[in-house]
């Protein structure tokens, strides 16, 4: 096959848009010529095999091109790159392991993650790349696909199952949810090389990636959490020295490790200090849908009439938002955490 009917072949390969913005940015002499070729080339039918070796030798020239060019300006292209339906560096990689490769194979094979789990948990692979996606978790998928191009997400996830594709596109951040199902909307018709190469390129990817959902929880959380296993008298030093250092980081401590569900676990002297200091709406609210033996617990540290009155406001609550019984319990979390943090 002669140059130019390869660079022909590529193009088509990409899809008009990205074809387009390829052509934009090449002379425009060479551009108006590269356009009026595909023109005339549309006729002609191209197989399977000569798809791939298209794709074959664009690999090999891009990571020819690559290698010669400086470290940083390497990774921005990299990064980049996933206009071409998945980023260079992944298809080139795809190429060179098969889907079908047991993990434990090879100790140089990129999925070394994957190698660490026994044999027997291992599901079984087929080496088709679309069925093989799916033996990952969604969340592997979610965060392979975080970083393609729009059209690229889109043009695999309209080849996998509706349920998967839609778990998929529930994890993407917000803006990329939009842009990736912009996508969707239109009809895909990548040819099908592309679409295994694509699948293939994510496979590898997304297998070296946690299966578990990650830690979405901010620095605070996670020191709160630990913070919560230490005993009070450890936990007041350790909050003093973080106060030392930084007293706005203290503060938001104390608020996330106390909660509402706490008082359940109080001495009965310090649920009644508690008490003196909520307030009756607040108290009423926060109680509203609470477990049974956080309701006991306060009610035992009431008085019967104060107790009559919480339940008799309670049976005539209805339509009370998440929101505002959250924030009636933060707010007593907070006079737990003061008063608790002051006792002995």
């Amino acid at each position: 096959m002669d140059r130019e009917r390869q660079t022909f072949e590529l193009l088509q390969l990409l899809g008009d848009d990205v074809a387009e913005v390829v052509l934009s940015r090449l002379q425009p002499e060479r551009a108006a010529m590269l356009r009026s070729g595909m023109q005339s080339d549309k006729t002609r039918r191209s197989t399977i095999g000569r798809q791939r070796a298209v794709l074959d030798d664009f690999d090999c020239f891009f990571q020819f091109a690559l290698k010669s060019l400086p470290k940083e300006s390497r990774e921005d292209i990299e990064i980049t790159n996933s206009d071409f339906g998945s980023s260079s560096a992944s298809v080139a990689e795809s190429s060179d392991v098969s889907p079908d490769t047991d993990p434990g194979d090879d100790a140089d094979n990129s999925t070394s993650a994957t190698s660490e789990q026994s044999p027997a948990a291992a599901p079984k692979l087929t080496g088709i790349p679309l069925l093989d996606l799916q033996t990952l978790s969604v969340h592997q998928l979610a965060l392979a696909l975080s970083s393609e191009q729009p059209r690229t997400c889109a043009i695999l996830m309209s080849n996998l199952p509706a349920k998967l594709a839609g778990d998929i596109l529930s994890l993407l951040k917000a803006e990329n949810q939009n842009l990736v199902m912009r996508e969707l909307t239109k009809e895909q018709h990548a040819p099908e090389v592309l679409i295994e190469r694509i699948a293939k390129a994510t496979f590898v990817r997304a297998r070296q990636l946690p299966a578990d959902p990650p830690d979405t929880r901010d620095h605070a959380d996670r020191v709160a959490e630990v913070l919560r296993s230490v005993p009070k008298a450890g936990r007041r030093n350790m909050l003093a020295v973080i106060e030392e250092q930084d007293p706005d980081l203290a503060k938001s401590l104390l608020t996330r490790i106390y909660r509402f569900d706490d008082i359940a676990t109080l001495k009965k002297t310090v649920i009644q200090r508690v008490l003196g200091e909520i307030d009756s709406a607040n108290l009423t609210t926060a109680l509203y849908g609470a477990e049974q033996e956080i309701t006991d617990a306060v009610f035992a540290n009431l008085s019967k009439r104060a107790r009559q009155t919480i339940e008799e406001e309670m049976q005539f609550m209805s339509n009370m938002t998440e929101s505002r019984i959250q924030q009636a319990r933060d707010s007593i979390a907070e006079i737990i955490a003061k008063i608790d943090m002051e006792s002995e």
